[in-house]
């Protein structure tokens, strides 16, 4: 790990839950660390910054900003990222995660994007788009 890292261009600080109550702001398990490579490959993808807005999230402050129960933020396998080509970078994610055996998925915002690579988490056996830019 160089520099506060485990991939090129994002940092610990940016996957952590620094607004977390709690001590303990990150874990990192292999499932992390994959997912972090996978994110990374999509950033190599964009070739741009991508900045992130939630990556790991503990329990607490899941409930706090009134997260669903189950998200895949609280395994450190999901990443709310500040872009909105939805078309292209859909694309290019479901390709990743194909290519890494997962079922991933992305959700849809007015200003971001949600990126997961466990939708099997839920019981789905293949790669799920929710669009959530129209609800209030």
């Amino acid at each position: 790990m160089i520099d506060g890292r485990i991939v090129k261009n994002f940092s610990l600080k940016e996957m952590m839950n620094s607004l977390a109550d709690e001590d303990v702001k990150l874990v990192l398990t292999p499932e992390v660390v994959e997912f972090a490579q996978m994110m990374q490959e999509l950033r190599d993808y964009c070739g741009k910054p991508m900045n992130v807005n939630s990556w790991f999230r503990t329990k607490s402050f899941n409930r706090k900003i009134g997260g669903d129960p189950n998200s895949i933020h609280l395994d450190g396998r999901a990443a709310d990222i500040a872009v909105t080509d939805y078309e292209n970078l859909t694309i290019a994610w479901k390709v990743i995660c194909q290519r890494h055996g997962k079922i991933g998925g992305v959700n849809y915002y007015p200003t971001f994007m949600h990126f997961d690579n466990y939708e099997d988490k839920f019981g789905h056996k293949t790669f799920q788009i929710r669009d959530y830019r129209k609800e209030k």
